[in-house]
């Protein structure tokens, strides 16, 4: 049964009791997020699937643009929002397209066609990129005006706003060297791992690295987007060598941060070089880990930079 709504807090009742959290990896609680502290005038939706295999939310646009519409009128009803930006990346021309023909009636929805290049989905690079507004270091999109939705958030509420099922399904991109047969595939919440790659034809050869899925026994959560694995030869390009200080992360970086010496300070546990050099600024975006020719763990370095930081109370 639809939710009753008639308020701006029964909107926020409803989003609640619906299960919705951040679909694009995040996880953030959807009922805080479409409640900001200051006013905001721009609904941003991030359809900038950047990152390399991942498919699921350019499906969402072409499988679910109704639902898609109506959360974004519905959100713009009661967030009081004026304007709302689409954005896909430009190797997507088939959501692109239908996206501008099924929103031409709005005018006040644009469909803005980005880069194809990562981190182009993080949020602040969103922002940037399609409003021209700079989130500053510390704050919020809604401190400069703006709320950033996922397609497959934004999708999902449309949904639930409709006939009130809650979120117990997620689509997930199946993909990698090692699978039979790659597909995105809507599974149950709560569903094994081995169970999703067994419906995709399982294992094609040994895998050697598993990505987003965790060990096999691990679950789907919801802010989950996709399970990758790959054989033992595209494994290896993972394995870190010594750095080289070649400064490819610092250039890489789209936070204006030095990965290097921040991996100093993680390795030598010095907090002082971490607060130094802003580890708490980096959006873990994975772009100098994936420029590195050395392969460091460079995200992985930094998340552990923000941990030493926090349990010095600093």
């Amino acid at each position: 049964k639809a939710p009753e709504i008639n308020s701006k807090e029964d909107f926020l009742a409803a989003v609640k009791a619906s299960g919705l959290v951040g679909l694009g990896g995040a996880g953030f609680p959807a009922h805080i997020k479409l409640n900001p502290a200051t006013p905001v005038d721009i609904l941003c939706i991030n359809g900038a699937e950047c990152e390399p295999y991942i498919t699921a939310d350019e499906h969402e646009f072409l499988e679910n643009y109704e639902n898609v519409i109506y959360g974004i009128t519905q959100v713009k009803k009661y967030l009081g929002v004026e304007k709302v930006l689409i954005g896909i990346e430009g190797n997507k021309p088939g959501a692109i397209a239908l996206m501008k023909e099924k929103t031409a009636e709005y005018d006040y929805i644009s469909v803005v066609t980005l880069p194809a290049r990562y981190p182009q989905g993080a949020e602040k690079v969103l922002i940037d990129q399609m409003t021209d507004r700079q989130v500053p270091p510390g704050k919020l999109p809604a401190d400069v005006g703006t709320v950033v939705m996922n397609v497959a958030s934004i999708g999902f509420l449309g949904g639930y706003l409709k006939d009130g099922v809650p979120l117990t399904t997620k689509r997930v991109t199946v993909d990698g060297s090692a699978i039979t047969d790659p597909k995105n595939v809507r599974v149950l919440i709560g569903t094994p791992v081995k169970d999703i790659i067994a419906f995709c034809g399982g294992y094609k050869e040994t895998p050697a690295k598993l990505i987003s899925g965790g060990p096999m026994m691990g679950t789907v959560l919801k802010q989950n987007n996709a399970f990758l694995a790959f054989n033992e030869k595209d494994a290896k390009s993972f394995e870190p060598t010594s750095c080289i200080r070649c400064g490819r992360c610092v250039e890489a970086c789209p936070m204006n941060l030095m990965p290097t010496k921040l991996e100093d300070g993680v390795i030598y546990k010095d907090v002082e070089i971490l607060k130094e050099y802003g580890v708490m600024n980096c959006m873990e975006c994975g772009c100098c880990a994936f420029v590195c020719p050395a392969n460091r763990k460079l995200v992985h370095a930094m998340k552990l930079g923000k941990m030493y930081v926090r349990e010095a109370g600093q």
